[in-house]
């Protein structure tokens, strides 16, 4: 009788053995897993496939000047919204298509006064610095163009139809930070150049010999990456 209690003693410490082993080696797999998945959520390759930002903007105002302009023309500080569709080729390079629009007024004492749109459409490129971790830095450059247009009031009080419009060279820097597995905070700052030369007023448009004007545009939003599930 006490070497049938001896052999069932054994067992049970044998089957007690093997039961912690198996659950030491699904604690090691699940901790493996955990750690595969938290690669996933910070490792570079979130960059790819296709990108959705909405963001709000703040943009100063501008002066056109030149020879053909009378005196200048300025407007004065602005906010406005932003959209950016883009795709990410590698996890280091993307090209995208943005467009933002800012309303800015006249500043004093400039005609045709009136609450203008400051618009920018832009292609481009960007091109991120894989720095590791949930914050990726980047860098962008591209070509579009630049409108401002309003309903604007002459100095014998008519309204009218006014814009002027131009292309653009573009660049920028910002920096992604993910929160969530596909969604992440995004501020930068963008920066066109050119000249705002093409004129429209009351249904007539000429266009005219103005120098260089710089925009900024400061950004603030979400960005959307549905490859981030993967």
């Amino acid at each position: 009788m006490q070497s049938v209690t001896i052999r069932a003693a054994a067992v049970a410490v044998a089957m007690l053995a093997l039961t912690s082993v198996a659950q030491a080696q699904q604690a090691v797999a699940s901790t493996t897993a955990l750690t595969s998945d938290a690669r996933n959520v910070t490792g570079g390759d979130r960059t790819k496939g296709f990108m959705l930002g909405i963001h709000t903007i703040a943009a100063p105002g501008l002066t056109i000047s030149g020879g053909d302009i009378d005196g200048d023309f300025a407007t004065t500080f602005g906010a406005g919204a932003a959209v950016t569709v883009g795709y990410g080729i590698t996890r280091m390079l993307g090209i995208f298509l943005s467009a933002d629009v800012a309303r800015q007024k006249t500043a004093p004492d400039d005609s045709p006064e009136g609450s203008w749109g400051l618009t920018h459409v832009q292609l481009g490129a960007r091109a991120n610095l894989p720095l590791g971790g949930s914050t990726i830095p980047y860098l962008t450059a591209g070509y579009g163009r630049r409108a401002l247009a309003a309903k604007a009031t002459t100095e014998d009080g008519e309204t009218m139809d006014a814009s002027v419009t131009g292309t653009m060279l573009a660049g920028g820097a910002g920096i992604e930070h993910f929160f969530s597995r596909t969604m992440a905070v995004d501020a930068g700052v963008d920066v066109g150049y050119g000249k705002l030369g093409h004129f429209t007023e009351g249904g007539e448009s000429w266009d005219s010999e103005v120098n260089a004007t710089t925009t900024i545009r400061a950004r603030l939003g979400v960005t959307w990456r549905p490859g981030g599930r993967r």
